[in-house]
């Protein structure tokens, strides 16, 4: 018996690209009347049959909303909400997913796994509520401890984790684009004249990232900047009299970081001033409250959300149960926003 006929199969026959047979097959206005009478001529003569289910699936996405209640999900931390709201990027991303979330149809519950509640009891809890999807939300571990959830039984569950902290479960991932977001915002420090940037983050928080921050760091400063003009990441913030002899060993004129108000703080008790003395992008740039005069990245937290409810929707409507075989990586772009600590140097 021959397999199904496949949207790739009349992209090959058509000499089109996949996009154009599925805008065709959906009689959309951008193909052609002519395109997409001969496409859907052909999708007859070689048998093609829509699946019902990716139908379902990219109808819902398409729409934006379903109008109705369809299951609950999961989403589960391993800190309580009162300090997961303390992180506002965290928070953003779980706000972003609960509304995508409703829009789609689903309900969701935030469960903490800690002392009072253990994975394998909450694993019991979600099956028999018949819960089939679980969105992991990312963790903060300074220690370093932690690999994620151990013993849970994700051979039982659909499942997506926003970002890298949880190496456990090995599944889906969403997350910013970390790398891409150090070319963003070095690209903005040149056109600004900054020629000397340095880069600030604990060496905890770049690990729990898989180091993408520090290589996206090292890449753009490898391929943009004079030699002379290399600065080495500083990994230890909270190290001040390193702090202060790293800064006046390599005098960098821009710091940039996830989070600087300390080193900045540090350095403004040993007499440099920001911006006199040195500009500042943060990687987590706020757009409201009192640190919205900063320059730097803002990392669209929202959208990660509601991208990891698309793709954790996604696997429930293709019954994708389990650990995935191949696990994919989403990776987000943010923006780069102006503020007042990154002003034009008007000479190197």
């Amino acid at each position: 018996m021959n397999p199904p006929t496949t949207i790739r199969d009349l992209a090959k026959a058509a000499g089109v690209s996949i996009a154009t047979i599925s805008m065709a097959l959906r009689n959309h206005p951008r193909v052609s009347a002519k395109t997409r009478t001969t496409i859907r001529a052909l999708a007859a003569e070689m048998g093609y049959i829509p699946n019902p289910r990716v139908a379902e699936l990219m109808g819902y996405l398409r729409k934006g909303q379903t109008g109705q209640f369809r299951e609950t999900l999961a989403f589960v931390s391993k800190m309580p909400m009162s300090e997961f709201k303390i992180y506002g990027t965290f928070h953003d991303q779980y706000l972003g997913a609960i509304h995508r979330a409703a829009e789609l149809g689903y309900a969701c519950e935030f469960h903490t796994i800690g002392r009072s509640l253990k994975e394998a009891h909450l694993a019991r809890i979600l099956v028999n509520r018949g819960i089939r999807g679980v969105l992991v939300l990312p963790q903060i571990d300074p220690e370093e401890q932690s690999k994620g959830f151990e013993s849970f039984p994700w051979e039982k569950f659909a499942s997506v984790s926003i970002g890298f902290s949880c190496l456990i479960p090995d599944t889906h991932r969403v997350m910013h684009d970390q790398i891409h977001a150090l070319h963003i915002a070095m690209a903005a420090l040149r056109k600004r004249g900054y020629q000397r940037p340095a880069f600030i983050i604990k060496r905890w928080v770049d690990n729990r990232l898989r180091n993408h921050w520090t290589a996206g760091f090292l890449s753009c400063q490898l391929r943009s900047y004079a030699k002379k003009n290399h600065v080495p990441p500083f990994l230890n913030p909270a190290d001040e009299a390193g702090l202060v002899s790293w800064f006046r060993r390599w005098k960098p004129d821009a710091l940039i970081g996830p989070d600087l108000a300390g080193p900045i703080g540090v350095l403004e008790k040993a007499g440099f001033r920001c911006p006199r003395d040195f500009g500042y992008a943060t990687l987590d740039k706020q757009m409201e409250g009192q640190w919205a005069f900063h320059s730097g990245i803002a990392q669209m937290s929202t959208y990660v959300g509601e991208t990891a409810v698309n793709l954790l929707v996604g696997c429930l409507l293709r019954n994708e149960i389990g650990l995935p075989t191949h696990p994919q990586v989403v990776l987000l772009p943010g923006t780069w926003a102006d503020g007042e600590t990154t002003p034009r140097r008007t000479s190197a």
